[in-house]
C-alpha cells in the first residue's frame, strides 16, 4: 500500500538548522511549518525515477531534489543525498516518519 504522508528532514551544508517538512499523496503537496532557508515553505512535489523533486508553489521551480527517495516505497529513518536549486548548495534527506 502506498505512503499517503511522509515527514522529511532536509540539511544542507553550511545551515546549522535541518528543515522539516511534510509531503502528502493526497494533495501532492509539501509544506514547511516554520520560516526556513528552503525558500518557499510550501510547493507541489513530482516523482520521477531518478528520486523525489519539490517544487515551488506554481510547480515551474525545483526547490530541492531528494536523490533516490520514492514517496511510496519509502520508510523511516531511510535517507539520501540532496539537492538544493533556491539558495543553491547540497546536503541529506532523512524519512523522519511514514503514515
Amino acid at each position: 500500500m502506498p505512503n499517503s504522508s511522509v515527514s522529511l528532514r532536509l540539511v544542507k551544508t553550511g545551515e546549522s538548522e535541518p528543515e522539516n517538512l511534510y509531503v502528502n499523496a493526497a494533495s501532492n503537496k509539501w509544506k514547511s511549518p516554520g520560516e526556513g532557508w528552503l525558500g518557499p515553505q510550501a510547493g507541489v512535489w513530482t516523482q520521477f525515477p531518478d528520486g523525489l523533486h519539490l517544487m515551488d508553489p506554481a510547480g515551474k521551480d525545483e526547490v530541492a531534489f531528494c536523490k533516490g527517495l520514492n514517496f511510496d516505497t519509502c520508510y523511516t529513518l531511510e535517507h539520501g543525498d540532496s539537492t538544493y536549486r533556491i539558495g543553491g548548495g547540497s546536503g541529506q534527506w532523512q524519512v523522519l516518519g511514514v503514515l
